[in-house]
């Protein structure tokens, strides 16, 4: 008997066959290519500023009569032992505040008059200075009214922010402003007076900040 197919069924029997074998064996047409994922990078952690040092670059800022408030009590009792080991009767009539050269400290200069030698002296640096007045006029400043704080929150409200410096020439200067001995423009109420020139931007303003009302006056009218 003939078992032989046909030939156009034998075709019709063998493409399903060849299909399916080359399924199995990996031949089969390839899938869709696959998507790429994109990463979003992660953002490398921002690190708080750098906080200031007191007298960093060898200037006081207005940030810094904070840090001036907590010390001065300690800096002038040294510039008052000081004049002391000088005259017995030395009494302070003046603060200088400033930076100590290539550290970040503050510096006080304590200035002060000895009437019994008619003379003034400075603590920081030793010089006196020979003064022919009437011990009279020469007003001691009251310690208890001295006050950096207030002095500091003065600033701020006019408009000074605590970054802007106070030129080192000068530094902050502490005197009573007294009939018999003027500080300050014209105008400003007799009290503790402070004095600062401060660089904001670029621009330098002469100023002085009176404790009988913690306002400030200035030469300029400004």
């Amino acid at each position: 008997m003939n078992t032989r197919l046909p030939p156009l069924l034998a075709s019709a029997l063998t493409i399903p066959v060849l299909l399916l074998l080359a399924g199995c064996s990996g031949l089969a047409s390839p899938g869709p290519a696959p998507t790429a994922v994109l990463q979003t990078p992660t953002p490398e952690p921002t690190l708080p500023p750098r906080e200031r040092l007191r007298c960093e670059d060898g200037r006081i800022t207005v940030g810094d009569l904070l840090n001036v408030q907590d010390e001065w009590i300690a800096g002038v009792q040294d510039a008052l032992e000081r004049a002391r080991d000088w005259r017995t009767d030395a009494r302070l009539i003046a603060i200088q505040v400033g930076c100590r050269p290539l550290e970040n400290e503050f510096r006080w200069e304590g200035r002060f008059y000895s009437d019994t030698a008619q003379a003034f002296f400075a603590s920081d640096s030793g010089q006196t200075t020979p003064a022919e007045l009437d011990p009279r006029a020469v007003v001691t400043l009251p310690l208890d009214r001295i006050d950096f704080a207030r002095m500091h929150d003065a600033l701020v409200r006019a408009g000074f922010v605590d970054d802007a410096m106070v030129e080192p020439t000068s530094g902050l200067i502490v005197r009573l402003n007294a009939p018999t001995d003027p500080f300050g423009p014209p105008g400003t109420p007799p009290d503790v007076t402070y004095h600062v020139a401060i660089d904001q931007r670029g621009e330098v303003r002469d100023l002085f900040i009176s404790g009988a009302d913690w306002r400030i006056y200035s030469y300029d009218g400004g």
